[in-house]
């Protein structure tokens, strides 16, 4: 009796143990692929047989950069098992929400103030996540309830981020524990700090933090020396006495994780070599985006495996189509290369998720599920054991509880194990809101401020009727603040059963007196009830949530009582709101944010202005300057960097930024999409990633102004507004020249009322078929989407053909009627690089042949320095100079 009695006590204690250094009991999967050192290999021994018992249905993700294939950490959901529960964190809806592992039924949800990207910790009856609000929680496991949370960076400042409104400095190094220790990461751009933690899990309090590696004087790529740092985003992970930190695109860090000191960060030596989110350790080695890496030195030591699975003696992962297995009891490592023999392998294109769980691999791709029986044979197919018609791309799978968990793309969770049992099913719900009072007030909001798309801050949550009603009659995304921790969770549940938590409406739980919102934020500011809201009608109130409004345009709708109006109206006075006007309307009382920002200019040609001055007047950009916003659009169909294309304008608000196919505007304020203007074969001359002049020679080929947009494209200049991107005229070229024809547009400026053009301009005669092609294409002013254009453009190398850097002659129009003003023309050419206008005046430089540039190099130098050289000895003449002259 005594030795029974004994023998759970000693089960108990090794469990202990177990659990105490991180390694994880069999029947449980508590991390990212299932332990700290990421190995997504588990002992369990699941079932030979399996079956579909229960499928959940959610949205599916929206990652944080979904153009960036290094970067897919938060492109599928990310769960963990702890026992009979599972746990998932969603971007989408900013909870963590608990799963019976038998039945799928949900058990319960809690809620942060941010995107949840990465997958939870589960450690001694307690789950851990990050979020993007910047904190580390620490839940009880069974109910759900916060036990402690840890802020990762040095306040609660607020930031826009992926489209977002989240912590300044977001926790994007997810969690890893090991020895009763949390490790995570909180920022991902150096120059605003980084902080890495050590956090004691029972109790958190930090061990250690290292706040000092994000300015850290280090080679960059190209061996470049500068002020830099690790940028963590990915899962941390941990093999022996060091921790590895995901980079973003780049290498992984290593640090010494008892004293949070930096051993190794090669990250000038790795620029081109691994890279990405994922990482994976085991004894002397890591792996990162497809390569392998020596632990000890951080040295790169070839191309490897994706989608690793670690064990002591062999690793296996796709490689080219096959999944391989790799003898790692017998490699040699040697930087900068290793050897290691491939053991065995079975051909898989396309594969997209990969464990091992005790004597089998389970393997995923798009539409396939299966398992294969180890080791894995030299030269015949091996063992398929069990495989299941999936429909979607698996994005993680995992083995608990007996049972084995896939996770699609396409946002479902299935759930197999030994049993044959009608599945249950679990499909995604939307209630519906109905109409009530609140719909009529929205409405009316909408129609007396025109306001209809970009972001709302609503001061108090209320019923969240009023979010809710704004949000499915408008394109806003919605912030509320409320404080009140109870009223907060039950709309977040009420407006995820809606459907429109996340990207739509998000709440976040702070006093609206104190919290910390970025200027210039919101295009519309409402409340059902200020009172209610604790928010005070004085002017410190007004002065606080006026720099909130956008310029241009941003106004707050507020109810006021109509015996208060008169006093409503002289605390704005006293507020003393620059460019702010008061208005009534039948929504209420609209307090608008006019016209631009005091002291702040546009940039409206490729070098600030129609003279190339390259000279900003905007007095608001001053040293040291902060992250205003980050994320916005995928740059996707925007032209390469080392074409030189033309460089970003900045009109009104408005950023304009040519792509391929396309002109793009965004707002200089929030990031936000605002149009984009279909021009195919736009960008032709810049698209390609040879090392050129581009538009440093052939000079831009649009001009932004206040009123209108003007692009030469084609044979002509078009007109786009500058609010809708819509066309609002079209200019051509007049007969000009011997051959009487209209010739090609290839320079444009504007200065006060002209438009300048150049016309005829040099071009590879080679693309003069592909640019006729582009001439004759048809497009739709009313499709909403560029189309990209179809046609095989050849490579273009300016550099190899001076394409595009003079065009034979000048025209000046009048630029609201394209009325002919005057002409000019040149023997051979004006070098568009060398036009400007100023002062009333148009000054250019012509281009000669041969014999006149060795005239320019014996006649002009020689005079030119002797010139100069009288200057410095100051034998000459000053000369006062003005921006005014005649020229």
């Amino acid at each position: 009796m005594n030795q029974m009695n004994q023998l759970p006590r000693f089960g108990l204690v090794i469990a202990g143990l177990i659990t105490f250094l991180g390694i994880a009991p069999a029947a449980d999967w508590p991390m990212w692929r299932f332990d700290a050192n990421r190995s997504a290999a588990s002992p369990q021994e699941l079932p030979a047989k399996l079956h579909l018992q229960w499928v959940r249905s959610y949205v599916p993700l929206k990652p944080a950069w979904p153009e960036q294939p290094l970067l897919p950490f938060d492109s599928g959901y990310e769960p963990i098992v702890l026992g009979k529960i599972m746990y998932l964190g969603s971007s989408r809806t900013d909870s963590l929400t608990a799963i019976d592992t038998r039945t799928g039924h949900e058990v319960w949800r809690f809620h942060a103030d941010g995107p949840i990207r990465f997958a939870p910790v589960a450690w001694e009856a307690k789950i851990y996540f990050v979020s993007d609000d910047g904190y580390l929680y620490c839940l009880d496991a069974a109910k759900g309830t916060l036990l402690w949370k840890f802020r990762g960076g040095p306040n609660d400042r607020k930031i826009l981020g992926n489209e977002r409104l989240i912590s300044m400095w977001p926790a994007r190094g997810g969690p890893v524990i090991a020895d009763g220790t949390i490790y995570f990461a909180a920022s991902i751009w150096p120059f605003m700090g980084i902080f890495i933690h050590a956090i004691d899990a029972k109790t958190g309090t930090a061990i250690w933090t290292n706040d000092g590696d994000g300015s850290i004087y280090i080679k960059q790529p190209h061996q470049t020396d500068s002020f830099a740092g690790v940028a963590p985003q990915g899962p941390l992970a941990v093999v022996g006495d060091k921790l590895i930190v995901p980079s973003g695109r780049s290498v992984p860090a290593c640090y010494d994780r008892k004293t949070g000191k930096l051993l190794h960060f090669l990250l000038a030596d790795n620029s081109k070599k691994g890279g990405g989110s994922d990482v994976a350790a085991i004894g002397p080695v890591f792996l990162n985006g497809g390569a392998a890496f020596e632990m000890k030195s951080g040295k790169y030591m070839g191309s490897f495996v994706t989608e690793p699975v670690l064990t002591d003696d062999v690793i296996y992962g796709f490689s080219g189509t096959a999944c391989r297995a790799y003898d790692l009891k017998n490699a040699e490592i040697t930087p900068p290369r290793w050897k290691i023999e491939d053991t065995g392998s079975f051909d898989i294109k396309g594969g997209t998720a990969l464990i091992k769980a005790g004597s089998r691999l389970y393997v995923g791709a798009k539409d396939k599920l299966f398992s294969v029986a180890l080791p894995l044979p030299k030269t015949t197919w091996p063992e398929v054991t069990w495989e299941y018609p999936l429909q979607g791309t698996p994005a993680t799978i995992l083995a608990a509880d007996d049972r084995l968990f896939v996770v699609t793309l396409e946002g479902r969770i299935f759930c197999f194990g030994k049993e044959s049992t009608e599945p249950i099913l679990h499909p995604m719900e939307v209630v519906a809101p109905k109409n009530d009072q609140w719909t009529k007030t929205a409405i009316g909001i909408l129609d007396a401020t025109q306001v209809r798309e970009g972001y709302c801050i609503c001061w108090g949550v209320g019923s969240g009727r009023l979010v809710t009603a704004l949000a499915r009659r408008s394109k806003l995304h919605i912030i509320a603040i409320e404080k009140d921790a109870a009223k907060v969770d039950a709309v977040r549940d009420m407006l995820i059963a809606a459907g429109l938590y996340g990207e739509r409406v998000a709440i976040i739980q702070a006093d609206p007196r104190s919290v910390i919102l970025p200027p210039y934020l919101a295009s519309l500011m409402v409340s059902e009830d200020l009172a209610a809201a604790g928010v005070p009608l004085n002017d410190e109130f007004f002065r606080k949530s006026f720099q909130v409004l956008r310029p241009y345009g941003g106004t707050m709708c507020l109810s006021i009582p109509e015996e208060k109006e008169k006093e409503f109206a002289q605390v704005v006075v006293n507020a003393k709101l620059i460019k702010g006007a008061l208005k009534p309307s039948t929504a209420g009382s609209l307090l608008i944010r006019e016209g631009s920002l005091p002291g702040a200019d546009n940039w409206t040609h490729e070098h600030a202005d129609a003279a190339n001055t390259r000279v900003s007047t905007d007095d608001l950009v001053k040293a040291p300057l902060g992250l205003l916003w980050f994320g916005g659009p995928p740059n996707e169909g925007i032209l390469p960097r080392h074409g030189h294309g033309p460089q970003p304008q900045v009109v009104d608000g408005r950023l304009i930024i040519e792509g391929v196919d396309m002109l793009r505007a965004i707002d200089i304020y929030t990031g936000r999409l605002l149009w984009e203007a279909p021009l195919p074969g736009v960008g032709l001359f810049f698209n390609n990633t040879a090392h050129q002049p581009g538009a440093n020679a052939a000079g831009t080929n649009y001009i932004s102004t206040p009123d209108a947009i003007f692009v030469a494209y084609r044979n002509g200049c078009v007109k786009l507004d500058p609010a809708t991107g819509k066309r609002i005229g079209e200019f051509k070229m007049p007969e000009i020249g011997a051959k009487k024809t209209t010739p090609r547009w290839g320079y444009i400026n504007v200065v006060d009322e002209y438009l300048i053009g150049g016309a005829d301009p040099l071009y590879d005669p080679k693309i003069d078929a592909v640019l006729q092609q582009l001439a004759n294409a048809k497009i739709s002013d009313d499709d909403p989407a560029p189309k990209k254009t179809t046609l095989k453009l050849p490579s273009i190398k300016l550099s190899d053909n001076d394409s595009l850097s003079a065009s034979k002659h000048l025209v000046v129009m009048d630029r609201q009627t394209g009325k002919v003003l005057w002409t000019a023309s040149a023997r051979y050419g004006f070098r568009h690089n060398g036009i400007c206008a100023g002062g009333g005046r148009l000054y250019a430089i012509v281009t000669g042949e041969w014999r006149l540039k060795q005239m320019y190099v014996w006649f002009y130098f020689p005079i030119a320095g002797t010139f100069w050289l009288l200057g410095a000895l100051g034998l000459l003449p000053r000369v006062k100079s003005s921006t005014k002259g005649e020229g």
